[in-house]
């Protein structure tokens, strides 16, 4: 990176000496606990502090001596980073392989060389001895719910198996099952849906980590938080009983395979702890698809400055070095849970591939998987350049293999199978030299927007559900029924005779907030029409924007905040949308690139002030905004919308709750306690 360049010119100047001698002094063995050590020489970082102090690890300079755990390799590599930054006055090592500049608040700036994460927290330095800390309170654990309730099964009836498909930024037309004839490499996913029913308004969130917390807690975004989930967070609620809990209550063996991003501040945040039985995949929100590789190269292990890949409890140490392709890997693993599973009893298997993820990454797909140019259209650059056709082409041969294995094992008849992305495509960005660049940009034709817009492009996504459970009577249909990625919670625990109620009474107000969801089985299984017999009314597919059925026809859809964005081709290629009008003086959102269009600076199209509506029953490509011929409908929303936007449980836990935990920095995503894994940042206090 540009920063990198700069810093490591900086290395090779001034510093040089200042850099040595530092070096020096973090090689020297530590001195005993209060004997004088050699302070800093000038130059080096920590030479502002006052004669006679030294520098003393997670506090800065106090009087005494050095306690460290000096075991980092090249440290004036690593701390030679920290040195660069002008910022930076304190520093000591952190195992393993981690240079940390210590102070508070904390503000960490990170980057690799070499193989060494060198972090810098800003900080000033003094000859006064730290303050002693604060007590800490007293341990109070999260309040879990109480345990879920069966309902009795329908005479006759039994528990069906189940599998979830979550794809990553699949676009809305990468596959043919909406009707894209040029894409020949998706025939395992069109036979599944052909077989099933194609879930025509099946929204998620805007991005990746809300939904899938969406997904386990039946609950909008909107009601928990549509951040992104840091790694040590407790963004999926310990609070919440998790649709894995509820099916556990059942009986069902149910196995997580794949993608998490959904915060894992403890422990008890681990899938093997809420209900899963088994647990492979990977905690962040992104890797390289190789060896389970953290902010690294993907073609180079040796670049790999972590790990990120868990087996139940446990760091997976022995199964990283035989991850090639993770659609592969992922799809494995999957086969041998289901080949293992306990026959007498039901079995829910969640798969949520790292594909197909913008398709970009610069990782060889294996040669079984690689798409054929000659067999795409020529007129399809889309496909036809980069790798993301063989990137799906290889998530479908995954899917495939699933379905054999279920039709094999003879649990076809008996299993629903549900296949969504997580949102809408992401376009890519401008090609740029070792970055993907726009050849793998993803399509969400005929929809507008991309991943992160609240347009249709972004939250209106490729969907269907499939298997033996289907009513052959409504097999090869399409739904029109608004639904929601939170609809699958109550659905799943209604087919398997669970009662999906969790309520949760906020301790401060004593407000009871239920799950969002809707149960759509009766729905989907009679053919119910979504416009005259609809499930829902209203939907806050993100903070920003909200849809209502009135019942007369018209699907309104109110957007409160949204820059200009990209429309589609049907064959993947882009351009810009000219039907919404820049706002004048609107403020801008925080991102001005949509794929490999530039938006003009500060072109917003709907604001607080200048709101869009738009009718998507009647213009489901967004093109002609009607707020200003429909200023009740707007008011009557942007309050629906005002109301639905309550985040109603903190994201985090509190001082009370993590005394019960041994915990480190955040920052550190777990690293150090995990060997150089990503992880859980608290751990349980032994006795």
């Amino acid at each position: 990176s540009l920063w990198m360049r700069m810093l490591t010119n900086k290395l090779h100047g001034g510093l040089r000496h200042g850099l040595m001698a530092l070096a020096t002094l973090a090689l020297a063995a530590p001195a005993a606990h209060g004997q004088a050590a050699v302070p800093p020489e000038k130059g080096s970082v920590g030479s502002d502090c006052a004669a006679g102090t030294v520098i003393h690890q997670d506090t800065g300079c106090t009087a005494g001596g050095f306690q460290g755990n000096l075991t980092a390799a090249a440290p004036e590599i690593c701390c030679g980073l920290c040195a660069a930054n002008a910022s930076c006055n304190a520093w000591t090592f952190h195992p393993p392989q981690t240079c940390l500049v210590v102070a508070t608040p904390v503000i960490v700036k990170r980057a690799d060389t070499q193989g060494l994460t060198c972090g810098c927290r800003l900080a000033s330095c003094g000859a006064t001895p730290p303050t002693a800390p604060t007590p800490q309170p007293p341990c109070d654990p999260v309040k879990r719910p109480a345990a879920p309730k069966l309902r009795p099964l329908p005479p006759g009836s039994t528990r069906p198996h189940f599998v979830s498909f979550l794809i990553d930024d699949l676009g809305y037309d990468d596959t043919s099952i909406n009707g894209n004839t040029g894409i020949t490499f998706t025939p395992q996913i069109q036979a599944l849906a052909d077989g099933g029913i194609r879930l025509a308004r099946h929204h998620t969130y805007l991005w990746c980590s809300p939904t899938r917390r969406a997904f386990l807690s039946g609950r909008y975004p909107t009601h928990i938080t549509g951040t992104q989930a840091p790694q040590c967070s407790n963004f999926l609620p310990l609070q919440f009983t998790i649709l894995s809990e509820k099916l556990a209550a059942a009986g069902y063996e149910s196995v997580f395979v794949g993608k998490g991003h959904l915060g894992w501040h403890t422990e008890d945040h681990l899938m093997v702890n809420r209900g899963f039985e088994h647990h492979i995949g990977y905690l962040g929100g992104g890797e390289s698809y190789k060896w389970g590789g953290v902010y690294g190269s993907s073609d180079d292990p040796r670049k790999i400055v972590h790990h990120d890949m868990w087996s139940d409890d446990l760091p997976a140490t022995e199964l990283v070095d035989t991850i090639v392709y993770s659609t592969e890997f992922y799809t494995e693993q999957a086969l041998a849970h289901i080949h293992a599973r306990n026959t007498s009893r039901p079995f829910w298997l969640h798969l949520a591939y790292q594909a197909v993820h913008g398709g970009t990454f610069r990782q060889e797909v294996p040669a079984q998987d690689c798409v054929d140019p000659a067999t795409v259209p020529k007129e399809y650059p889309h496909f036809q350049n980069g790798n993301y056709g063989s990137v799906t082409h290889a998530l479908d041969n995954g899917i495939g293999n699933i379905t054999a294995a279920l039709r094999a094992a003879g649990m076809w008849d008996e299993t629903l199978i549900v296949f969504t992305a997580d949102n809408g495509g992401d376009c890519g960005l401008p090609a740029q030299p070792g970055v993907g660049g726009a050849p793998g940009a993803a399509s969400n034709y005929p929809l507008l927007g991309r991943k992160c817009t609240a347009f249709e492009g972004g939250t209106r996504v490729a969907a269907f559900v499939a298997g033996g459970l289907i009513p052959a009577a409504r097999r090869g249909t399409v739904s029109t029924q608004l639904m929601y990625i939170t609809d699958w919670y109550p659905t799943f625990c209604g087919l398997a005779g669970v009662d999906p109620t969790d309520d949760w009474v906020d301790p401060t107000t004593q407000k009871t907030h239920p799950i969002d969801g809707v149960d759509v089985w009766a729905a989907l299984s009679t053919g119910a029409d979504g416009v005259t017999n609809p499930v829902r009314e209203w939907l806050p597919t993100t903070e920003r924007s909200l849809l209502w059925n009135d019942g007369h026809g018209h699907m309104w859809k109110l957007i409160t905040s949204e820059n200009k964005a990209n429309r589609f081709n049907r064959n993947g290629t882009q351009y810009m949308d000219t039907a919404n009008e820049c706002v004048p003086n609107a403020t801008e959102l925080a991102r001005v690139r949509h794929g490999r269009l530039t938006v003009p600076k500060s072109c917003v199209v709907c604001s607080a002030t200048s709101p869009c509506l738009f009718d998507v029953l009647a213009d489901p490509h967004e093109e002609q905004n009607v707020a200003k011929a429909n200023p009740d409908i707007v008011g009557s929303l942007t309050t629906k919308l005002a109301g639905f936007n309550d985040p109603y449980i903190p994201s985090a836990l509190t001082p009370a709750n993590l005394a019960c935990w041994n915990c480190t920095d955040s920052d550190s995503n777990g690293v150090g306690r995990w060997g150089d894994f990503w992880g859980p940042c608290c751990v349980r206090k032994t006795a």
